[in-house]
């Protein structure tokens, strides 16, 4: 039986919608709802929903993906023994296979080389394999990829079947506490590069089920400049943890050329929004 972890902030009707479309999903076994310090009345809302399938837990602050989910991963393996697989849902996902998770125990069954497994993700409805898998980040990869110039370039030409997105993990409780979870010194972003380097140290890969499928209802989100210079100190602030701790040969390069970049994408954020108002 498999344990399902949906991660909220902020976003109860996207979790009751999720929670509602996993009623037809066969072999689950507990949902837990981890709500990250949600400021809206999400927990309320999510005490709405709440039965013997569907658990609602709290944390006292919020600190991001990897530290939220952790929390529901070891309330699963703590509280309900019976439970050997585990599944990292986002909220804006639509399970498309009520055969999904039996399908992906057979794989990560089959293959013991997998550690992290997940079905092809369709993007709002619409195929686009640059998404579902990325190179992972090495030598000076992240300097490429830190540059809007770049990036666009760099993956069209780098691109790899490696790593893969953190919408929907799929893995076994053994396997995650193997690797000693997820690492909680990012906030957000680069979460995926850094599984992918973990399960490297294990001999275990990622991998995509390309013959299964769910859907990423991906929103587009608060544009504001404040929002966006916080996403962009905290993808920074992620890219120097990585650099600092998982790609250490290049670190003395990487880390002062991207504290130098965080500046200069600080500045053209600002003068973006300067002139998006002189309209």
């Amino acid at each position: 039986m498999v344990g399902i972890i949906i991660l909220n902030y902020n976003s109860s009707k996207l979790v009751k919608k999720l929670c509602e479309n996993l009623k037809n999903i066969k072999n689950i076994s507990k949902i837990v709802i981890v709500d990250n310090d949600s400021t809206d009345n999400s927990i309320n809302e999510l005490k709405n929903i709440i039965n013997s399938k569907i658990d609602l837990i709290s944390s006292k602050e919020n600190r991001g993906y990897s530290a939220g989910n952790n929390k529901g991963i070891k309330y699963i393996i703590r509280t309900y023994k019976d439970i050997e697989k585990i599944c990292i849902l986002n909220p804006d996902v639509e399970i498309l296979d009520e055969e999904i998770f039996d399908k992906l125990s057979k794989e990560l069954e089959r293959d013991s080389s997998l550690g992290i497994i997940s079905p092809f993700m369709l993007m709002n409805g619409k195929k686009k394999i640059n998404l579902t898998y990325w190179k992972v980040p090495q030598g000076l990869d992240n300097i490429f990829l830190s540059l809007g110039l770049t990036n666009k370039l760099y993956k069209k030409l780098f691109w790899k079947r490696e790593v893969i997105p953190g919408s929907f993990l799929f893995f076994s409780k053994t396997l995650i506490k193997e690797i000693d979870f997820l690492d909680e010194e990012v906030f957000l972003y680069q979460e995926e590069n850094i599984l992918f380097q973990k399960l490297k140290s294990i001999n275990k890969k990622m991998k995509i089920i390309e013959s299964i499928y769910y859907n990423h209802n991906h929103e587009h989100k608060d544009t504001s400049l404040n929002n966006k210079l916080f996403h962009n100190r905290v993808l920074f602030d992620s890219m120097i943890y990585y650099e600092k701790k998982y790609n250490k040969k290049y670190s003395f390069i990487t880390i002062k050329i991207l504290k130098f970049f965080i500046k200069l994408r600080k500045i053209e954020l600002k003068l973006k929004d300067k002139f998006k108002q002189g309209d």
